[in-house]
């Protein structure tokens, strides 16, 4: 009978990567899902310069000077926003300066010519510049 038995082997020891594999597919997938979302990121933010410039300068344009107070709050924000170039940002002090007199007070007079015509000077540099 020993004749026809074959030896019995122990069992191979098969290793089991399972968990490996997944590891290191949602490493993969997260990988790629972040640069996908950092390609989606700058493409907004380059997008949205050029339409966020626009808007702020439509609101820039359009602001009411019938209360200065507001008005120069509003357009020392917008301004600012706007100022991207060695021309605009030097012209935008010069505006800056004119508006500091109509930001701290609490009685305010009518906004002057002077300060309108610096104002509508940048305005006029910003809308060639977009």
């Amino acid at each position: 009978m020993s004749q026809h038995l074959k030896e019995i082997k122990p069992f191979i020891e098969i290793s089991d990567y399972s968990l490996i594999l997944l590891v290191l597919t949602l490493l993969f997938a997260l990988f790629i899902a972040y640069k996908l979302f950092k390609i989606a990121y700058h493409f907004a933010k380059r997008n949205c310069k050029v339409n966020c410039q626009k808007y702020y300068f439509y609101i820039f344009s359009n602001i009411d000077w019938s209360n200065p107070k507001e008005a120069a709050y509003l357009a020392t924000k917008y301004g600012a926003v706007l100022a991207n170039d060695k021309r605009k940002k030097e012209l935008f002090i010069q505006l800056r300066d004119k508006l500091d007199k109509y930001k701290y007070k609490k009685d305010i007079k009518s906004v002057d010519k002077e300060t309108l015509n610096y104002y509508n000077l940048y305005k006029q540099v910003c809308d060639e510049s977009l």
